[in-house]
């Protein structure tokens, strides 16, 4: 089953709803920027067209991929260096070069530019989107379910309460964990890691400055080299995932077994933003790595090392302490930050 939503949504419409006003617009802020927001609907926002797609030239791609990639060549002959290629991968892998391939059709006749042409575009046409069909029916469609069950549990105990169950950990952990990979930049480990491999250091060549003309681009949004390997290799990762397996349900895994989830409460007079990049690193005064991430307004997750896996503990912030996170989802933004009230104050000192 497969999608033909062409704007996919890299944080998820229903987890931004939280913030909504009206029926599904919010308040983006600019990142860098103090202002109280513009409206944007949110079926426009934190989203980029064909961003889980992949189409004929893809990197990373399966048989059966390629298959449909060129279902509009099955009534045809290719030859590549005079060489005749039945094998779907080999045509994907030298896609880059068809303007040097020759295709014959059923009457045996080689066919003329125009055709060639008209073919390429059929071909160009297909987009494999699997990976958005996937998201949405394992995580996306249960997001509000997750949502509303911590909420319930938050508001039904007393304020004295430190502990409450641990409703839907593991899916909200799960959550978690592929939004930090799921959205922009990429993720800071494999971020880190692209630099190095694809730097004058390893391969003697920046991948960053080799741009890609325009019209030899898979998608509009991949403008270097680097960003069409890093790109390909992030939905790699992503169908593994959802095949419940890889680097991505690997952490996810190891957070579930490892780590403690204390739910930070605001305080009255303040509310959690979120924003287009949710999950927010943060190094403590020990030195380790905590991750945050909004929930609603009112509540937000910390993610710790502990081995408390069967409640989640509750933490009531002051109004500073909410700022300081604030603060840090504020920096953590990629283009914009998102408030649900035009009022500042609710959110920062200023």
């Amino acid at each position: 089953m497969e999608t033909k939503a062409v704007y996919h949504h890299l944080t998820p419409q229903t987890y931004m709803k939280a913030w909504k006003h009206g029926k599904s617009s919010v308040y983006v802020v600019d990142k860098g920027t103090n202002g109280v927001g513009t409206v944007k609907n949110t079926k426009n926002f934190a989203g980029i067209n064909n961003y889980h797609s992949l189409r004929a030239g893809s990197l990373f791609r399966t048989e059966e991929d390629c298959k449909k990639f060129f279902k509009p060549l099955d009534n045809y002959i290719v030859k590549i260096n005079d060489k005749v290629v039945k094998n779907r991968i080999e045509m994907n892998n030298r896609f880059y070069k068809y303007n040097t391939w020759i295709i014959i059709n059923n009457n045996a006749e080689i066919i003329d530019e125009a055709e060639k042409k008209a073919l390429k575009k059929d071909i160009l046409s297909i987009h494999v989107r699997d990976i958005e069909v996937g998201w949405d029916r394992q995580y996306e469609n249960y997001w509000n379910s997750i949502n509303k069950a911590i909420s319930y549990e938050v508001c039904s105990n007393p304020f004295i309460v430190q502990s409450i169950p641990a409703v839907k950990r593991t899916n909200l952990i799960k959550f978690a964990v592929s939004m930090e990979w799921r959205t922009r930049p990429y993720h800071p480990v494999l971020e880190e890691t692209f630099d190095w491999l694809m730097s004058e250091k390893f391969f003697g060549l920046d991948f960053k400055s080799i741009y890609i003309p325009e019209n030899e681009r898979l998608y509009p949004f991949l403008q270097t080299m680097y960003d069409e390997f890093a790109h390909s290799y992030i939905l790699k990762l992503y169908r593994q995932f959802l095949d419940g397996k890889g680097v991505i349900m690997d952490e996810a895994n190891n957070f579930i077994n490892n780590s403690c989830v204390c739910l930070l409460i605001a305080p009255d007079n303040g509310e959690f933003i979120t924003s287009d990049n949710p999950v927010c690193r943060i190094t403590n005064k020990e030195g380790t790595t905590e991750y945050i991430f909004p929930i609603n307004p009112k509540i937000a997750c910390l993610i710790v090392k502990g081995s408390a896996q069967e409640s989640y503990l509750l933490k009531h912030l002051t109004k500073d302490e909410l700022i300081y996170y604030n603060n840090k989802l504020k920096e953590n933004c990629n283009l914009g930050y998102i408030l649900r009230k035009q009022n500042r104050l609710l959110y920062f000192n200023k």
